[in-house]
């Protein structure tokens, strides 16, 4: 092995290296049309929250959009369950978003500050 190869594989020994799988949600439908639903596809991804299986997800920014595209990370055991829980999405069941992926990613660096006040049980992302 090449001293390359050795210092990439030091480097990566101590990261995380948890397997998630990224899809690009897509908005098939005008605001009006997706409007009535909105409601649903918010419980629905709080319950994916709840059971572990949401890592990550969220709108990109457009001002005056309330559901656009977007980006939404899971944490499933198969690309195949992770399929299953997009596809399930009631927006993507009305034919009213579609999503690009999922693809498996790999979480290697990053920070994810939290601060947390123990005595009133109070957190918030810096």
């Amino acid at each position: 092995m090449s001293t390359v190869d050795e210092t990439v594989e030091q480097l990566l020994a101590p990261m995380t290296r948890k397997r998630l799988f990224v899809a690009i949600n897509r908005k098939t439908a005008e605001d009006a049309e997706i409007a009535p639903y909105v409601a649903e596809h918010l419980r629905y991804m709080v319950e994916l929250e709840r059971r572990g299986l949401l890592w990550a997800s969220g709108p990109f920014i457009e001002p005056g959009v309330q559901v656009g595209d977007g980006l939404t990370i899971l944490n499933t055991d198969s690309l195949d369950e992770a399929r299953e829980l997009l596809t399930d999405e009631p927006l993507c069941q009305r034919g009213l978003r579609s999503f690009d992926g999922p693809f498996p990613w790999e979480l290697r660096e990053g920070h994810i500050p939290i601060a947390l006040d123990a005595s009133s049980s109070s957190f918030r992302l810096l």
